[in-house]
C-alpha cells in the first residue's frame, strides 16, 4: 500500500517557552481550521566570474534562516489568551470571590516574591487573589507557617509575584471563572514571552510533527458577522525555524465551545450594556498589529539571535444600519469616544465565558454611507488612541486592553 497522510488529522499545539527559541513540547491544544506554516532560509549566491556565459549562480551557500506561519479559525476562550499574551504582553489575573476567608498583606511583597505575609493564615492549595485591578494575580497557596502574621507560599504558578504589593492589600480566595486581562507591556524590556507551536501533519519521520519555536505574533485580528459567521480569529507569527519533534504529540482538545457573532455587543461612547448599547452594528474586525525583527549575529548558527518586538497598533471596522448620522458624526466631529465590544457564550456559573474588548479613546477616521441595499449603511473605520485607562500593571500607555473570561487554572497562561 501506498503511504499518504490525511490532513483531517493533523492538529497544532502550544506551549510557554522560558528561553526565547528554545523549542518545549505542547502542554495545551489549539482549536484551529487553518495552519500554514513556512520554514524560510536565506540563499547566499556565488557569481563570481569564471569565463562562463551564464548568469545563474556557481553556488548556493546556506544562509540565516527563519520560518514563519499562519492560523486561524473560531475564538475558542481557552486557547485565545497564549496569542494575546505573544502580542500584548502585560496580564492580570482576577477570581470570583468565594465570599469567605479573606484577608490582608501584613507586609509589602515585592515583585518575585515567592511568599507573602497575611493577617490571617491560608490553607494550603487555596486558590487567592492578591491585590485588584490592573495588578491583581492568583496563585495556588503551598503550606502556611508561623503563629501571625503568616507567610504564605506561592507555589503555583512559578516564578513569584509580578507586581509590587503595599501591605494592607486585600488577599481573597477565589474560583472560577477567572479574567485575564492583557494590556501593552511597558516595563523592563517590553518583550512578551514567547511561545513554541508543534504541528502534527504527518510526513515527519518518527514522530509526524515538527515545532517552531521562538513564536513572536505580529498580527492578531477579529472578525465577527452576526448574520452569518461564528467569532473568528486569524493570526500572524515569526518563528526560528522549523525542528523535527522527537516523539508523537497527542491532541488533547478541550470542551470549550466557539461563539456566534449574534452576540456581539457593542457599546460606544460607554459601556456595551444600558444607553450605550449600540443595537445596530452588523459585523466588523478588530486588527492588532506589532513590528517585529528578527536580528542575527556572527555567533555560529543559522538561528536569530532575538526575535525582537516593537511598537503595536490597533485598529478596527465596524459596519452600521443607520438609525441616524450618529456613525458619520463619530467621525465629523472628531468625539473619540470610548468603546467596548463584548462577545460571550451566554452560559453561567463556571462555564461562563467572554471576550471584552475595551478602547477608552476610539478615533473614527473613515464613515461612509452606502444607500446601494435595503437599508441605509454606514461602514466605519477607526485607530485606536494610546491611553493611560487601558494600561496595565506595567503603567505607562496602551491603546487597548482585552479581557477573556473563562474557567481555565491560573498560570497556564
Amino acid at each position: 500500500m501506498v503511504t499518504t497522510y490525511a490532513p483531517a488529522k493533523q492538529f497544532v499545539g502550544v506551549a510557554n517557552e522560558v528561553t526565547q527559541g528554545t523549542p518545549v513540547g505542547m502542554t495545551a491544544t489549539m482549536l484551529i481550521d487553518s495552519f500554514k506554516p513556512k520554514d524560510q532560509p536565506k540563499f547566499l549566491e556565488d557569481k563570481a566570474w569564471r569565463g562562463a556565459m551564464g548568469s545563474d549562480s556557481f553556488g548556493q551557500i546556506p544562509g540565516v534562516a527563519t520560518a514563519e506561519w499562519d492560523m486561524g479559525g473560531p475564538v475558542f476562550l481557552d486557547g485565545l489568551g497564549y496569542l494575546l499574551r505573544n502580542i500584548m504582553g502585560d496580564l492580570a489575573v482576577t477570581g470570583t470571590s468565594t465570599g469567605t476567608g479573606g484577608t490582608t498583606l501584613a507586609a509589602s511583597a515585592a515583585a518575585g516574591a515567592s511568599s507573602i505575609s497575611t493577617a490571617a493564615t491560608i490553607p494550603a492549595g487555596t486558590v487567592i487573589q492578591i491585590g485588584s485591578g490592573a495588578i491583581a494575580e492568583v496563585f495556588t497557596t503551598g503550606t502556611p507557617s508561623g503563629s501571625g502574621p503568616y507567610t504564605i507560599p506561592l507555589s503555583n504558578p512559578a516564578g513569584g509575584l509580578v507586581y509590587a504589593h503595599a501591605s494592607a492589600q486585600a488577599v481573597q480566595p477565589v474560583t472560577g471563572p477567572y479574567t485575564y486581562a492583557w494590556s501593552l507591556l511597558n516595563s523592563g524590556s517590553g518583550q512578551p514571552i514567547s511561545h513554541t507551536f508543534t504541528h502534527l501533519l504527518g510526513p515527519t519521520a518518527g514522530s509526524g510533527a515538527r515545532q517552531y519555536p521562538g513564536s513572536v505574533v505580529s498580527e492578531l485580528g477579529f472578525k465577527w458577522n452576526a448574520e452569518s459567521d461564528l467569532f473568528t480569529f486569524d493570526a500572524k507569527a515569526t518563528s526560528w525555524p522549523s525542528v523535527i519533534l522527537g516523539s508523537s504529540p497527542i491532541s488533547a482538545p478541550s470542551t470549550v465551545a466557539p461563539m456566534a457573532s449574534w452576540r456581539m455587543a457593542v457599546g460606544i461612547g460607554g459601556p456595551a450594556a444600558g444607553g450605550t448599547l449600540i443595537p445596530t452594528v452588523t459585523d466588523g474586525e478588530i486588527n492588532l498589529k506589532r513590528e517585529i525583527n528578527p536580528y542575527y549575529t556572527g555567533n555560529g548558527v543559522q538561528t536569530p539571535y532575538v526575535i525582537q518586538r516593537a511598537g503595536l497598533t490597533v485598529e478596527g471596522k465596524l459596519n452600521f444600519v443607520a438609525a441616524s448620522e450618529a456613525p458619520l458624526l463619530y467621525m465629523l466631529n472628531n468625539l473619540q469616544p470610548q468603546l467596548q465590544l463584548v462577545c460571550s457564550n451566554g452560559l453561567s456559573g463556571l462555564n461562563y465565558g467572554a471576550v471584552q474588548m475595551d478602547f477608552a479613546q476610539a478615533a473614527f477616521t473613515e464613515a461612509e454611507p452606502d444607500g446601494s441595499k435595503t437599508a441605509v449603511e454606514y461602514s466605519n473605520s477607526f485607530k485606536a488612541v494610546m491611553n493611560t485607562t487601558n494600561a496595565g500593571g506595567s503603567g505607562s500607555y496602551s491603546p487597548c486592553k482585552i479581557s477573556v473570561t473563562c474557567n481555565v487554572v491560573p498560570g497556564t497562561y
